[in-house]
């Protein structure tokens, strides 16, 4: 920790802030009072101010500030009341009963707006009593601008599992962890250890959201397919089967550099959104806009936010510190001319389809070709992005050919090159396979129900696209420079 609770300086803006919300004021008075006789007590990550030994606020070691209902005894569990950033801006707000239960919260989004949660207030047919989202209007109180989505009704007081959600498209950007991370802090407080997703959406997006408020045991890839398993078969049945994954509650806090900027902090930045883009340290997820992390001479770590390929950078966007403050914004410089033909073939088409089937249900492979063989692809036309999508076609940003050929010198092995070529169509594939994906979707959606009902005759599970012999002889001329422009 870098300085002891200043009571003046950090909790007193914090209550005034916590006074002007709706029917707050009696309660911030009342841990106003109790903080007068508050005790101090310093851990490896955190301090706090304490009545009966519990804690009435927290400061972590990011600087967040966290008040909790003073405990009625030493055995009583934590009731969490706000949360705010180190510069004072509140990211979570818990409305509790006189009874002890949690009505309803609201939680900042990255984006800057709250989201609004309210118990029981639906139902769905699939799983009953439901939880509504909803975006809330302004800064204060719980004025509704619309509703979003539902999710299954959670015992926030007690909290022995993770609840499905009806709609996570039609939430706001990060809109799915935002919520998540206010139960992984519910979970943190009662000190839960254990917590299984019980649902019929197990799905790798939701395993990867997950990963930003929760630990597992046990190696990624087999986890998640376990996590994964039956997915298909449990979303047509509604099946609220759980889980076998164990999720420990970790959760992330979040600061504020910039009214457009939210840095997310645990084990360092580990995510960021900023004017739109989200972007992630790779290991915590793989992304075209990535975090990239530097050590420096000092013994200082800073990240580096901007578009990535291949681990190499593409653009640099910002650079952020150690803490999460900006450091810099960057201009992005011209990308790259390119000589040579700059469509992408219908062998370059095809091998991305294939490689986009293996991580789609069987029930879009059949669209996906279609799909594809409608696109143009061409290298370059974009800035500040991977690639564009206009029309009918998708614009790759010319820096990526230049990073490609840059690792391609690197090698030293035609093993390490055909590695390499497999890696780089790998990570423009999983690019890309979220677009095609939708616009498949589309594509079966705007079908009679009777083609769609032949399209999934013909879905499968096997590849789609080339060969295994194509896709090596394909790699191995990527190689040599061929299938590829030339950049200047």
């Amino acid at each position: 920790m870098t300085a002891e609770l200043s009571l003046p300086t950090l909790v007193t803006p914090a209550l005034a802030t916590l006074a002007t919300e709706e029917g707050m004021a009696n309660l911030a008075a009342t841990l106003t009072a109790a903080l007068a006789h508050a005790t101090h007590r310093s851990e490896a990550r955190s301090e706090s101010l304490c009545v009966n030994h519990q804690p009435v606020v927290t400061r972590s070691s990011h600087g967040s500030l966290m008040f909790f209902m003073p405990a009625l005894s030493e055995n009583a569990p934590p009731r969490r009341v706000a949360m705010f950033d180190r510069r004072g801006r509140m990211l979570l707000l818990c409305a509790w009963t006189p009874e002890g239960d949690l009505g309803r919260f609201k939680v900042r989004g990255l984006d800057g707006r709250f989201l609004g949660v309210f118990r029981d207030a639906a139902s769905h047919l699939g799983w009953g009593r439901s939880d509504s989202v909803v975006l809330l209007a302004g800064e204060r109180g719980f004025v509704i601008d619309h509703t979003l989505t539902i999710f299954a009704s959670v015992e926030y007081e007690n909290i022995e599992f993770l609840p499905p959600l009806d709609a996570p498209a039609s939430l706001p950007v990060g809109g799915g962890s935002t919520v998540l991370n206010v139960l992984a802090a519910l979970g943190q407080d009662q000190q839960k250890t254990v917590m299984r997703y019980r649902g019929p959406y197990p799905t790798e997006r939701l395993f990867a959201t997950l990963c930003e408020s929760f630990r597992y045991s046990g190696e990624p890839g087999p986890s998640r397919e376990r996590f994964t398993q039956s997915a298909e078969e449990r979303a047509v049945q509604l099946s609220m089967a759980e889980t076998t994954i164990d999720w420990r509650p970790s959760p992330h806090e979040r600061f504020f550099p910039a009214s457009d900027t939210c840095v997310q902090l645990r084990d360092g930045v580990e995510k960021m959104y900023d004017r739109g883009r989200t972007y992630y340290r790779p290991d915590l997820a793989v992304s075209a806009y990535a975090l990239r992390t530097e050590r420096l001479e000092e013994g200082q770590t800073r990240y580096t936010a901007g578009l990535t390929i291949l681990g190499q950078s593409v653009e640099e966007h910002l650079v952020l510190d150690t803490t999460g403050e900006i450091i810099e914004r960057r201009d992005v410089p011209p990308a790259p001319y390119l000589r040579g033909s700059t469509r992408l073939s219908d062998e370059w088409k095809a091998v991305l389809v294939r490689l986009i089937a293996t991580e789609s249900t069987p029930l879009l492979r059949s669209a996906l070709w279609p799909v594809m063989d409608e696109l143009t692809l061409v290298w370059g036309g974009v800035q500040g992005n991977l690639w564009a999508h206009a029309g009918t076609e998708i614009f790759l940003h010319a820096g990526i050919v230049a990073a490609f050929r840059a690792a391609v010198a690197k090698i030293r092995s035609a093993g390490e090159g055909l590695l390499l070529a497999a890696r780089f169509t790998s990570e423009l594939a999983r690019f890309l396979g979220p677009l095609i994906r939708t616009l498949a979707q589309e594509r079966l959606a705007a079908l009679s129900p009777q083609a769609q009902q032949v399209s999934l005759l013909f879905s499968s599970t096997t590849a789609h696209g080339v060969s295994d012999n194509e896709l090596r002889a394909f790699l191995s001329r990527l190689v040599l420079g061929e299938e590829l422009p030339i950049p200047e």
